[in-house]
């Protein structure tokens, strides 16, 4: 019966780390309402690592197991990682989607701390460039993003679309309200023209 004591460290940091990365990709697909395909295939090679690890020890490859778990780790991380950037990438382009839809005013008399959220995003997005230029730093700069900035990220967020029925409406009404002033801007020109053409006959 092979000891496992010797990889209990290795274990116990593997399972934080899969549970975070399962936790990240959860929000990632609440906000994206889709699967984040890219982090759910670093857990599947995580798990493949795993068990190629546990093979090796109870096959007597005891030397090849750290590396494999170590190798698993870093799909974890990952996973992590690209659950952030794909929530990240969604919340942009919804934004962007939602403004060009409804106009700018609609969505800041509904929710008046868009400007926030965009700076909130913006910051987290700056990160992320900021840890593909040092990569030595990936690691702890995506675990301020994790702990600190994305979940405050995605809570705004949800407010944001919690609000988006009223922003619907506000724009429904300012549509509206535009057709009504158009049409009677062009009946008050029509009866001016018409004014002109057809002008009344003097009184006596």
């Amino acid at each position: 019966m092979p000891s496992w004591d010797e990889f209990e460290p290795y274990l116990a940091s593997l399972r934080d780390e899969w549970d975070r990365a399962e936790e990240d990709i959860k929000r990632a697909e609440q906000v994206g309402n889709q699967t984040v395909t890219p982090s759910v295939n670093e857990l599947r090679y995580a798990g493949r690592r795993i068990v190629d690890a546990m093979h090796a020890i109870c096959n007597g490859n005891r030397g090849d197991a750290p590396k494999l778990l170590q190798d698993a780790l870093f799909d974890c991380h990952r996973a992590r990682h690209d659950a952030i950037d794909a929530a990240t990438s969604a919340i942009a382009v919804k934004l962007d989607i939602t403004t060009d839809k409804l106009g700018y005013d609609p969505v800041l008399k509904a929710f008046p701390d868009y400007p926030h959220l965009l700076e909130r995003l913006q910051k987290v997005r700056e990160k992320i460039v900021q840890s593909r230029r040092n990569r030595f730093d990936r690691n702890a700069i995506y675990a301020t993003i994790e702990s600190v900035d994305f979940p405050k990220l995605v809570d705004r967020y949800n407010e944001f679309q919690r609000a988006e029925p009223i922003m619907r409406g506000l724009a429904k009404r300012q549509r509206w309200v535009f057709a009504v002033t158009l049409a009677a801007g062009i009946a008050a020109i029509v009866v001016a023209i018409l004014a002109w053409l057809f002008p009344r006959a003097p009184t006596t």
